[in-house]
């Protein structure tokens, strides 16, 4: 077969293959004795296979009542349209049921599993939690003791800084009172020095007068 023929016969099915529509989804042969799959559109046609209800095969094309339809094994051929439905057999549908049951067996004992790892996760969260919550109280306790606390030593530094001020203000006092009582000492000595004095004074007149007095009486003799 040279090339030109060969390009040619490639374009022709090509062409072919994108004139046939394409199905390409699957049926089941529907319940009934047994439908025989032909090599052509006619009860005339060779039967290549024959198939059982229930077969799976999948659609590739329908023409009037025919269908032509490609089995499990790859066979290819046409069979008449009513025999197929899209509905899966009995026992299609049991075997499904049975895979998704055990599936579902399957999910349930994992998450089953997975339960009690939450749960066992769950109890140690809880210690946990318990824990955290004591030491929260614990926290709380000491925090409220040290806002106490602060709130006395706030309140010491305002008695120190009030009885810094008054004993400032004593000692301004104090020495106040000493400076009087200085000035007092001061002006009584002054008093009984100018007191002695006088005393002094008062006696030395008192004998001069009594001198005089006894100088005066023998001249009256």
């Amino acid at each position: 077969m040279n090339n030109e023929l060969r390009m040619t016969l490639t374009v022709f099915f090509f062409f072919m293959t994108l004139a046939m529509p394409v199905y390409a989804y699957s049926l089941y042969v529907a319940p009934s004795s047994e439908v025989p799959l032909r090599t052509g559109k006619s009860g005339q046609k060779k039967i290549i296979a024959v198939l059982s209800d229930g077969t799976r095969v999948e659609l590739l094309k329908e023409e009037d009542a025919w269908a032509l339809v490609r089995t499990a094994g790859g066979k290819e051929g046409w069979m008449l349209r009513r025999y197929l439905t899209e509905t899966p057999p009995p026992r299609t549908q049991v075997e499904t049921l049975k895979k998704k049951n055990q599936a579902l067996r399957e999910k349930y004992n994992k998450l089953k599993e997975e339960l009690a790892q939450i749960s066992a996760s769950g109890s140690d969260f809880k210690k946990q939690l318990t824990k955290c919550i004591a030491e929260r109280d614990s926290l709380k306790t000491r925090y409220q003791q040290l806002k106490q606390d602060a709130a006395n030593v706030v309140q010491t530094r305002k008695l120190l800084t009030e009885t810094q001020k008054k004993l400032s203000q004593a000692n301004e006092q104090l020495i106040s009172l000493k400076q009087r009582v200085n000035n007092m000492e001061a002006n009584s000595n002054v008093k009984w020095f100018l007191a002695g004095g006088g005393v002094l004074l008062a006696g030395w007149l008192l004998g001069l007068l009594s001198g005089r007095k006894k100088r005066r009486k023998p001249s009256l003799l």
